[in-house]
């Protein structure tokens, strides 16, 4: 099976602030907000009733709460099963929404007592909703449309076309109506100027950062290529290097000088690492984009684990370390990729025995808990000093102690077997102090066989 991934690109903007997935979000928290606002208009009225008695339109507040119930249910209706695909549509739909909502508005103010009650200023909070969601002059003609609705109703109740509801003892004077006007128009139109000049620049920040992350991005599948080229140049030489190695250490061991004899056997070890890391540089490109071949086979964990250790007893006997190895019991048997779980084992052991001085001991533990299995890799070598801990995982690093017990590494074996444990939906972690040795554990959820 071959799963193909492409690198995570940012989602393009149609405006310099909004995709159409997160426009899509943020409608529908206006209708969560709707929700809430009908929550509390309908605690509010009973209480204004039983308790205030102010003296306002009860039933008319009632049949506005049930008409937005509706229009709202309809709004959720068409959100969550029928979504516009075009994203000027979507803004319409936004707009309507709001144009609705001020008349609404208008109308439960004017129930409520209208500019003599200082729940005239709800207005607001749609016009800074407003304000975030469009670009241009909208949230400025929205301001007007509630400006001109509030002026209206207030007229019609001075003049006394329409009943005043009041919850004062008298009706608002003419001086009171014209400075609350005025101090709505300021407000309104002061908090849409400065909701705008927020925006305008926090949109003008994530277009620079969309920018940079697709440049970012960009470099990186740049490096990758780079990467892969180089590693597939030089891993043919370095195959027949190899072979060239071997086929004289064999023929012609017992008439080399042992002197000979000992530096061609180090130059098979340098080159068996030389070699890794190619295929590490390799390996770490296609993980990281999502393009690898997965062959699932039926592994028996316990068994597989030791024939992994195996490979490597010779390396470990080479530098006097013992190898320990737990068991799980009953038997696991799981289906799984084993070829990138043994690239993620085969490392963290490789690792252990390299790091770690004579007479030293490595131990792996296969485990099982619930719905996750794994294995943990620990020894007593080196260890991990604290402030290199949080970046043991990063591409190309390698702690100070161990580029001076090791010189050869890329620093990137941690980081692909990081990658290939997080590509099946695992996580590895580390518990380490300095002198003291390591511990690397390795969990995978059994639903990612």
């Amino acid at each position: 099976m071959v799963m193909n991934g492409k690198a995570h690109k940012p989602a393009k903007l149609i405006l310099p602030f909004h995709t159409l997935d997160t426009l899509r979000i943020r409608i529908g928290w206006i209708i969560n907000l709707r929700w809430v606002a009908l929550f509390g208009l309908l605690v509010a009225i009973p209480i204004s009733q039983r308790i205030l008695d102010f003296q306002i339109a009860y039933s008319q507040l009632y049949t506005i709460a049930g008409i937005l119930i509706g229009l709202n249910l309809v709004y959720f209706f068409l959100f969550r099963y029928y979504p516009f695909r075009n994203f000027r549509q979507e803004l319409a739909f936004t707009e309507i929404q709001i144009i609705i909502d001020l008349i609404i508005i208008s109308f439960a103010v004017h129930y409520i007592g209208g500019i003599g009650n200082p729940f005239f200023f709800i207005y607001i909070v749609i016009i800074i909703i407003s304000g975030v969601l469009f670009l241009g002059n909208v949230p400025y003609i929205n301001a007007i449309v509630a400006a001109v609705l509030l002026t209206t109703w207030s007229i019609l109740e001075y003049k006394g076309i329409v009943p005043n509801y009041t919850i004062r003892a008298e009706p608002v004077r003419l001086p009171v109506l014209v400075t609350s006007l005025c101090a709505f128009y300021i407000l309104i139109f002061a908090a849409t100027y400065v909701i705008k000049d927020f925006i305008s620049g926090y949109r003008q920040l994530k277009k620079l950062i969309d920018e940079k992350s697709i440049q970012l991005e960009n470099t990186i599948r740049e490096r990758d290529k780079i990467f892969r080229f180089t590693a597939h140049e030089l891993k043919s030489p370095l195959t027949t290097l190899r072979s060239m190695l071997a086929v004289i250490e064999e023929i012609y061991a017992e008439k080399m000088d042992p002197e000979i004899a000992s530096m061609i056997k180090r130059a098979v070890i340098r080159t068996d690492q030389v070699l890794d890391m190619v295929k590490d540089m390799i390996d770490v490109t296609q993980y990281r984009h999502g393009v690898t071949e997965n062959v699932i086979e039926t592994i028996y964990f316990n068994n597989w684990v030791e024939k992994i250790v195996n490979q490597l007893r010779d390396y470990a006997e080479r530098k006097k370390i013992s190898i320990q190895v737990g068991k799980i019991s009953p038997e696991l048997t799981i289906q799984f990729d084993s070829r990138a779980l043994e690239k993620v084992l085969t490392n963290l052991i490789n690792n252990a025995i390299r790091y770690s001085p004579e007479n030293a001991t490595v131990r792996i533990t296969p485990f099982y808990k619930r719905s996750l299995f794994g294995f943990s890799v620990s020894d007593t070598g080196i260890g991990i000093a604290k402030e290199d801990l949080p970046k043991i995982f990063d591409e190309f690093f390698r702690s100070k102690n161990a580029r001076e017990m090791e010189r050869l590494g890329t620093g990137l074996g941690l980081s692909l077997i990081k990658q290939i444990v997080e590509f099946y939906g695992g996580r590895i972690y580390v518990e380490s102090e300095l002198g003291q040795g390591s511990t690397f554990t390795v969990e995978i959820p059994l639903k990612s066989n």
